[in-house]
């Protein structure tokens, strides 16, 4: 039998430390559950209730208990006829057969994001929500975009037309596209080869800064998306939103796959999504009465669609929350897994937390043995591997603190390999635990493969608003065992490029400083970039980037999205 993740005796020393050590938040009497886009709707708080510890993000026990007194199941206020079930069954049951035909760009570029919020903290008490896509055109010609927006409760869908030009990243203005309040997907189409991402900046009503996050598109729309990470406890508040781009309704199962040994009694949603529409669906209000506050969500449709989760934590309020990550589904899983970056500050509760979630794609079949070992920055083994058992149908956690060691480790990368194919996020967060405070956070999907030219199109050294810079890191990991040189080209909001080359060690991570690196050739303001296998060299290589705001307020990520 494999240990469990912590044992009780750890868990109980664990939770003494925490305890004398920790500051807890206070008492939000005011905590709201609507969905975004929708109409605030108060849920309360015992005014004695305490926000929830460190130590409850990592089971499914939490210290700290909310009791809501009226919380009702919430739909968006401008949901286009969306219906939503809650029944208590392990299996989802949406099988049939795809008939919606996804957008094909043949040798161009069809890119969807299901998620997107425009909304001002005058009208929804929580926040003012800047959306931008960047827009990355790496070739010599001027590449036409066109970006169809489908917004929530609207009866037809909004189109914008752009020409992006050669060598240049564009940032396009969604509020300004849709204009304020809009909850809204978008399709982004071009007959060029063009890379794309969106970012989502907030301010809180008082004017101050509050996290961001950088989200890659979707290629092509599924049937089936998993989200190993989740967590609907008193500290968090998660959402998925679901775009039907199809010109059929979809009908949309989501299995929330509980951090338990088994799947037994696992709650599952049902959703209708109408053709060419997106909804919104509040996670935590839907998952309000269950003791599984840990779970990961498995979703079958009978349609192609997108889908992404939205987790706001810390300090706050539903959307208002401090922190956010935004996340695409991962459409299936492999038996080998690689993340290419992860911070720990110790085993301690100030430091930089890095927490691994797992999923078991499959409904049926026997468990799935995972282990996890991990590196540093040179390549050298760190720590101890720590081990997993996931059922079907179910997550489980490695807290990564607690296997690096007892010191900081700025970077590390991590090796996952399964008996049977698993999914796997990262979830990293800065300077402390998600469950208190302001602590900025990040979400990297495991990647099943290396590559060998990869894009970015968010390196940018500066916020959309320009209101902060940004301290922007990529992280290039090599999972060989030889050493590789790659070329970067960077590319600017002016067609400005620039070239410079990078070594990384066999197993290692390469940092390379954005900041540093571009400052004499490229203006601030947007920027992406080309990181490629230089030529004569042999091997592949991975890349994550991290922007951290000058005021350590806000952490934006972006992947290196493959060439194709």
């Amino acid at each position: 039998m494999r240990r469990p993740l912590i044992g009780f005796a750890t868990l109980a020393a664990l939770l003494a430390v925490l305890t004398s050590s920790l500051r807890w938040s206070p008492a939000v009497p005011g905590v709201r559950a609507a969905a975004i886009g929708g109409s605030p709707t108060p849920a309360s708080m015992p005014s004695a209730t305490p926000m929830s510890t460190f130590t409850t993000r990592a089971t499914d026990t939490p210290t700290a208990t909310l009791t809501p007194t009226a919380t009702p199941t919430l739909t968006p206020t401008n949901a286009p006829s969306a219906t939503a079930t809650l029944t208590p069954t392990a299996t989802p049951t949406a099988t049939s057969t795809p008939t919606a035909t996804p957008i094909v760009v043949p040798g161009g570029t069809a890119d969807y994001f299901a998620e997107g919020f425009t909304g001002l903290a005058a009208t929804n008490g929580r926040a003012t929500f800047t959306e931008v896509l960047n827009i990355l055109n790496p070739s010599a010609s001027v590449a036409n975009v066109t970006i169809t927006y489908y917004v929530q409760g609207a009866s037809a869908p909004t189109v914008v037309s752009r020409s992006v030009p050669r060598t240049t990243v564009l940032r396009e203005s969604v509020n300004t596209d849709v204009g304020a309040d809009k909850s809204v997907a978008a399709v982004v189409t071009s007959p060029e080869r063009i890379y794309v991402t969106r970012t989502i900046t907030r301010i809180s009503p008082s004017g101050a800064r509050l996290d961001s996050s950088t989200t890659l598109p979707v290629r092509s729309p599924s049937t089936s998306w998993g989200f190993p990470e989740g967590y609907t406890g008193v500290t968090f508040q998660e959402y998925l939103t679901v775009l039907n781009p199809g010109n059929a309704q979809a009908d949309v199962t989501v299995l929330l796959a509980p951090q338990a040994t088994t799947s037994a009694g696992a709650r599952t949603l049902t959703l209708t999504v109408p053709a060419l529409s997106r909804i919104t669906e509040n996670i935590r209000s839907l998952n309000l009465t269950s003791s599984a506050k840990s779970v990961g969500m498995l979703i079958t449709s009978s349609q192609p669609i997108v889908a992404e989760r939205v987790i706001y934590f810390g300090d706050g309020s539903g959307s208002g929350k401090f922190g956010s990550t935004v996340a695409t589904g991962i459409a299936s899983g492999s038996t080998t897994l690689h993340l290419a970056f992860g911070a720990s500050g110790g085993q301690g509760p100030t430091g930089d937390q890095a927490f691994i979630t797992l999923l078991n794609p499959a409904t049926t079949g026997n468990p799935v043995q995972v282990t996890a070992t991990f590196a540093d920055a040179t390549g050298k083994s760190i720590g101890s591997p720590a081990t997993a058992t996931v059922s079907p149908g179910t997550r489980q956690t490695i807290i990564a603190n607690n296997y690096v060691g007892s010191g900081k480790v700025p970077a590390f990368s991590v090796s996952l390999v399964a008996t049977g194919p698993i999914e796997a996020e990262s979830a990293q967060y800065f300077s402390g635990s998600p469950n208190i405070g302001e602590h900025p956070g990040v979400d990297f999907p495991a990647q099943a493969g290396a590559a060998t030219d990869v894009y970015f199109t968010d390196l940018s050294t500066t916020l959309p608003d320009n209101s902060q810079a940004l301290d922007r890191t990529v992280y290039l990991y090599n999972p060989g065992a030889t050493v590789i040189q790659v070329a970067a080209t960077y590319f600017g909001g002016n067609g400005a490029t620039m070239q410079t080359a990078y070594t990384v060690a066999p197993g290692g991570i390469q940092p390379v400083n954005v900041v540093d690196d571009t400052q004499n050739g490229i203006p601030p303001g947007p920027l992406g970039a080309e990181f490629k296998l230089a030529s004569g060299s042999t091997g592949s290589f991975i890349a994550y980037s991290v922007g951290l705001s000058s005021d350590s307020l806000s952490a934006t990520e972006d992947v290196g999205n493959p060439s194709y």
